[in-house]
């Protein structure tokens, strides 16, 4: 069969081959908002336009391409005339080797086209989206500053000590190329310990591709950007600003498995850091991903189905290596090897302490089905024995590790008596009591500000009272401006009822209807981009029930604001709920949609906005 495939795939290249006026290979492009599909050929013909595309995804990953997919240059659309290497009308699996190839065929794009976008549902944010495809085989340019062309890299400082110093941390720069239409997301990551986001916290960006964010910093700590599922590794001080310049097509090529190949590989022509510590964030740029023994793409496959035993010993085995590396390294600076270093450290302590999650969320994290979960029982003396001894965990520089607010949790609970009691935590834990509304974007209850009162520490009372009171302004102002708005109706969920009933019970008032069940968060952009696609279904469908589901990592006070602009029925489910329906139901991710029928059963369901024709077919049925 497989065979087969290659023939027919040959001989459509022979025939394209056959026609063609111009052959464009592994083409540059401006930007894309996926990694799972890359254009390898592009072939003008005559009376066809081919795009041998490579499609990228797990084992058994359902892919297809929308009937109503376009090529569009200079305004214009043509149209999608079908394609080989996808099963016809249905959806295609990818195969074992996590990738496949085909052949898509649209109307002929005029012969002195210059660049085209390809779409795969036109007027939509959703589907597969590259833009600026390039047919004259150079690398597209973006305006870098004169500054920055043969800008050295700055001195490396020594570290910061990791004190408590409370204050305000700047981030601002440009993506130069960038275009709104890129649907291009800038998100941070990074936290002063207590209101650690871990969905992060979207940034805005301006036309003209620039962005400023203030946040509050506790101490010299690591954050991060993520712009095109690309990172980049930020080292902040309290009351320093970072700038930063991105270039955003070279973020988009160091992504792309066809063309990283042609890239010339310098991580510098990609991002610039000017102010302060700007020479660390440069080395980090380089040396970053060698802070944690987890950020690998396959780690969660690897120790999916591993004992506690053999799970350590695979870290540990990593850890050496890591540490061989940095050792070796004779271009990184001691202050980027001594806060590398640390974080290392403080992450494999971390992954063996918290062995038991790891190994139990690895098959789900991973996409890998089937696994079967080895026996947890270790002897915690012994099996902790080696991480104990660790230099890092009765070190001051411990404090530069990210997740720092975890290590204390810990150092305080069961493992207590194998440390010396920093003056610090008491205060720690008093603070991690107090945030759980601000956290969720809400104001101080009456408790949590007295908790607050007893916290010695000005720095960490001054940093509790400002955030409160800024989210009590935030909050006040956001409810004024949504207080006469209709169209939505909230319901309380029992958070004892099972993940095996749950959606019965959430939609038994509606039986004798067709429901929509759209399982999202305020965090996700994909779900919030198909909330627009729908729009125009909704007023179409009117007779249908449109049901969202959020849980807790949408802080409460952003989903109270948030809903009022999405007609339907909403609801709030706890972490654990939504943990296990998406086992019980088997879905990796949000958005995630179900079509109820109207004898109360679930008829269809998928994971990603499947298309606004679709919906309509599975609820019109």
């Amino acid at each position: 069969m497989k065979n087969i495939g290659l023939v027919c795939w040959l001989l459509v290249s022979i025939c394209c081959g056959l026609q063609a006026k111009k052959i464009v290979k592994t083409p540059y492009f401006m930007a894309c908002n996926t990694r799972s599909i890359e254009v390898e050929r592009v072939i003008l013909g005559e009376d066809t336009t081919w795009l041998d595309v490579k499609v990228y995804g797990m084992q058994g990953d359902k892919v297809r391409i929308d009937s109503a997919a376009v090529l569009q240059a200079s305004g214009k659309h043509y149209e999608y005339w079908g394609d080989t290497g996808f099963s016809r009308g249905e959806w295609t699996s990818i195969p074992a080797s996590g990738e496949m190839t085909a052949t898509l065929k649209f109307r002929p794009l005029p012969m002195d086209t210059e660049s085209f976008d390809f779409l795969e549902m036109p007027g939509s944010d959703e589907g597969w989206i590259i833009y600026g495809i390039q047919l004259n085989g150079q690398k597209p340019q973006v305006d870098i500053p004169e500054r920055l062309l043969d800008k050295k890299p700055d001195e490396v400082l020594p570290l910061p000590a990791p004190e408590l110093n409370a204050g305000k941390a700047v981030i601002k720069g440009r993506i130069l190329g960038y275009k709104p239409e890129y649907g291009v997301t800038l998100r941070y990551y990074g936290s002063p310990w207590f209101f650690m986001y871990f969905t992060g916290k979207d940034l805005e960006i301006a036309e003209d591709g620039t962005f400023r964010y203030e946040t509050e910093v506790l101490l010299p700590s690591g954050a991060a950007l993520w712009i095109s599922r690309s990172k980049i590794e930020l080292f902040l001080v309290p009351g320093g600003e970072l700038d930063i310049t991105i270039n955003l097509p070279e973020i988009f090529y160091s992504q792309s498995r066809l063309l990283s190949r042609k890239s010339d590989g310098e991580v510098e022509n990609r991002v610039w850091f000017e102010g302060d510590y700007a020479g660390l964030n440069t080395e980090l740029l380089r040396f970053g991903e060698m802070k944690s023994l987890s950020e690998a793409d396959d780690f969660y496959s690897d120790i999916c189905g591993m004992t506690p035993q053999a799970y350590k010993k695979y870290l540990f085995r990593h850890y050496e290596d890591m540490l061989e590396e940095l050792v070796k390294n004779k271009d990184m600076s001691q202050a980027c090897r001594t806060y590398i270093r640390s974080n290392l450290d403080m992450n494999l302590f971390s992954l063996i302490y918290n062995y038991k999650s790891n190994l139990s969320y690895a098959p789900m994290l991973s996409g890998r089905k089937g696994v079967k979960r080895a026996d947890m029982t270790v002897d915690s003396t012994s099996y902790f024995k080696e991480i104990l001894q660790l230099d890092i965990l009765h070190s001051p520089e411990q404090k530069y590790y990210d997740f720092y607010t975890d290590f204390v949790r810990t150092a305080t609970g069961e493992l207590r008596d194998k440390f010396v009691q920093d003056t610090l935590w008491p205060d720690m834990l008093l603070a991690r009591r107090a945030s759980r509304n601000l956290s969720k974007y809400m104001p101080l209850t009456e408790e949590e500000h007295r908790t607050v009162d007893s916290i010695a520490s000005l720095d960490l009372r001054q940093l509790f009272l400002m955030r409160n009171e800024r989210i009590e302004a935030e909050l006040k102002a956001g409810m004024e401006a949504v207080k006469d708005k209709t169209g939505y109706t909230v319901i309380e969920v029992g958070k004892e009822i099972a993940a095996d009933s749950l959606l019965k019970v959430i939609t038994r008032p509606y039986r004798g209807k067709m429901v929509l069940v759209d399982m999202w968060n305020t965090w996700c952009g994909p779900c919030m981009r198909a909330m627009k696609s729908l729009k125009p279904l909704k007023e179409e469908l009117k007779e249908v029930v449109y049901l969202y589901i959020a849980d807790e990592s949408s802080p409460e006070g952003k989903w109270k604001l948030t809903i009022p602009d999405i007609h339907g029925i909403h609801c709030r489910i706890s972490n654990e709920q939504s943990t296990a329906l998406a086992k019980l139901y088997e879905y990796p991710g949000i958005p995630t949609y179900f079509v109820v029928n109207r004898e109360g059963d679930i008829s269809y369901k998928v994971t990603g906005f499947p298309g606004v024709e679709i919906l309509r077919n599975e609820l019109t049925k």
